[in-house]
């Protein structure tokens, strides 16, 4: 895990020409796919639950999305809220954080944030109940064993065939461990990440499924005598992380269109090599 540090939107954020070029394109795709003028996609024409302010919806905070508190700007998601802002044309104590659950994130009820940041897994299922802003991450599911634990060694699924694997029951590490190994593990719901963890350390349970980067944080910094051994194969298409929305939110394609333009921009890259290190974690076969 590289070490904590600020990270400096300036240096990450191209020049406010760039970013004033970038809400002026005629048209962004909203999430239900309908066209919107991005000459609106400034912080004095959104229509944000209060006027001039861009909230943010987040749960508890844990690395590396998020380094302290949300309004540290360290993390991943923090970053990356801080950055989207910018592009839209908040300034930093322009951005409140909201406290949420992730059910509230996911459900289908009104929200109390304009736009939520955890960890949020883009589903067809989920798109039901919410919007979601074009993906700003593509992630795995990573196994995490006790160095010490019986399957400490483990490079292949079927090693870990007979164990008990916790997963995370709201999110899609359930679905993911059920896709990889079926009936041949006995499969362990819990209500956060952070309880199967324990659970794993005392040894109640034999791993633990969680999003890989996530998992890394988890291994290095919360629970040290934990590893990841590897990730499990994706369920379907790649799994890919959104920005959410309340439904039909009008500013879906606005929070996209700034998205996009990070991508495009480089500054996604640098959020990632900033915060984010699993890509020299195998897959299990």
């Amino acid at each position: 895990m590289r070490t904590s540090r600020p990270v400096a939107l300036a240096a990450l954020v191209p020049a406010v020409a760039l970013a004033l070029t970038a809400c002026s394109s005629d048209t962004a795709s909203d999430d239900t796919g309908e066209s919107t003028s991005a000459a609106a996609c400034t912080a004095e024409d959104l229509p944000t639950l209060t006027d001039g302010t861009l909230t943010v919806g987040a749960s508890d905070p844990f690395e590396p999305w998020y380094v302290g508190e949300p309004t540290s700007g360290e993390g991943f998601e923090s970053a990356l809220i801080y950055a989207v802002a910018d592009e839209l044309g908040y300034a930093a104590d322009d951005v409140v954080w909201e406290s949420v659950t992730f059910e509230q994130i996911v459900s289908p009820a009104i929200k109390p944030f304009d736009v939520a940041a955890y960890q949020t897994t883009i589903t067809e299922e989920r798109r039901s109940a919410v919007d979601f802003s074009s993906p700003y991450l593509t992630t795995h599911q990573g196994v995490i064993v006790a160095d010490d634990g019986d399957f400490a060694s483990a490079t292949a699924l079927a090693d870990l065939e007979g164990a008990r694997v916790g997963v995370t029951a709201s999110q899609t590490s359930l679905d993911a461990a059920e896709s990889a190994w079926g009936d041949a593990v006995e499969v362990v719901p819990f209500s956060a990440a952070g309880d199967g963890m324990t659970a794993l350390t005392s040894g109640t349970i034999d791993a633990m499924v969680m999003d890989v980067d996530q998992g890394v944080a988890a291994s290095t910094v919360y629970f040290p005598d934990t590893s990841i051994v590897g990730t499990l194969p994706d369920v379907g298409e790649p799994e890919q992380l959104g920005l959410v929305l309340d439904k039909d939110s009008e500013l879906t394609a606005c929070v996209s269109e700034a998205v996009d333009t990070l991508d495009e921009n480089g500054t996604l890259d640098a959020l990632r090599d900033e915060w984010l290190d699993s890509d020299e974690i195998p897959e299990l076969s």
